[in-house]
């Protein structure tokens, strides 16, 4: 019954968007331009592109890292009635194509297993192939939601590992997921092979939340999906830092994060209502509260320059 008075307060959340929550009323923070077949890195340059929600492609001129890709929206709605819901061939064709995807992705990193984070990334695993990066929990949901994925290909994964792929260097950190209302949603841990495929939203548990930080083409990006004040990230001094943003928490815990990573620039992250279709275009959404997070940067002159990104546009981190 909790969980579904959660869903319902959710649902006002993310719903009440207006004008104001438009991305174009912060466009002085806006950086990059939409994703081109020209706009590809070179030397030691690295370039991101923002996929929606927690999304990024992440390139150098040798090596591709995606991060949390979801194309397959669903309503709220569906989420409250836990309604069966599979990825979308369609939409991943879609917007694959407008963020320039390369024939091949080296590695898909996954900070946690909501579906929002993880449910497309078996059908786009098939496709352009690389390692799966994720929990425990995550590996399992991989390989019962498509078997066809090799086994080896996802690495179930904790806080402590790293990894070469391909140019990059990736460092598994610790990160702690948000809580709603109190509680973490979708909660729980698989710890064993599932019997069954996950085909609706509750399937997806969160399981282990991971951050990760990857050093590729001399620059240093950290990511995870938001936090906890008292818990800062794991690492310092990075050329990017992507902080989730999207509730209380990691708004309350972001000045702590910014200063501990010193960036030199900060993106907060998965703020759009990702809950509507992308082609309607990013809506803050109601939790995010973006206004309030950009006045405590300023007022409390937190090191780093402050950035946004729109869908499916790149930007040149050099």
């Amino acid at each position: 019954m909790r969980f579904h008075l959660h869903l319902i307060i959710l649902a006002f959340a993310f719903s009440a968007t207006s004008c104001a929550n438009r991305l174009d009323t912060q466009k002085e923070l806006l950086v990059g331009t939409k994703a081109t077949p020209l706009t590809t890195p070179r030397n030691n340059d690295v370039q991101i592109t923002y996929l929606g929600t927690n999304g990024y492609l992440i390139r150098s001129s040798d090596t591709s890292i995606v991060i949390d890709p979801f194309f397959s929206r669903i309503s709220l709605a569906k989420v409250i009635f836990n309604t069966p819901y599979s990825p979308s061939a369609s939409l991943i064709a879609k917007y694959t194509q407008a963020a320039q995807f390369p024939s091949r992705i080296d590695a898909w990193l996954i900070t946690h297993s909501h579906f929002d984070h993880l449910i497309d990334v078996p059908p786009l695993q098939q496709q352009f192939g690389g390692k799966i990066i994720t929990s425990t929990t995550g590996k399992f949901l991989c390989l019962a939601a498509a078997d066809d994925i090799p086994a080896q290909d996802i690495i179930a994964s904790q806080a402590g590992n790293s990894y070469t792929i391909g140019n990059a260097r990736i460092h598994v950190l610790p990160s702690i997921h948000d809580r709603v209302l109190g509680d973490i949603p979708i909660a729980g841990q698989i710890s064993k092979p599932l019997t069954s495929e996950p085909t609706r939203p509750r399937d997806w548990k969160v399981g282990k939340t991971l951050a990760f930080l990857i050093e590729i083409s001399g620059k240093k990006i950290y990511i995870d999906c938001g936090g906890l004040s008292g818990h800062p990230p794991q690492a310092h001094d990075v050329d990017l830092a992507i902080l989730g943003a999207a509730v209380g928490d990691g708004q309350r815990r972001f000045a702590e994060a910014v200063r501990t990573l010193n960036p030199r620039y900060i993106l907060p992250s998965h703020q759009d209502n990702f809950f509507t279709p992308l082609k309607r275009g990013f809506r803050f959404s109601f939790t995010s509260n973006f206004p309030q997070l950009k006045k405590n940067y300023l007022n409390e002159q937190l090191p780093g320059e402050l950035i946004l990104m729109d869908y499916f546009h790149s930007w040149m981190l050099n």
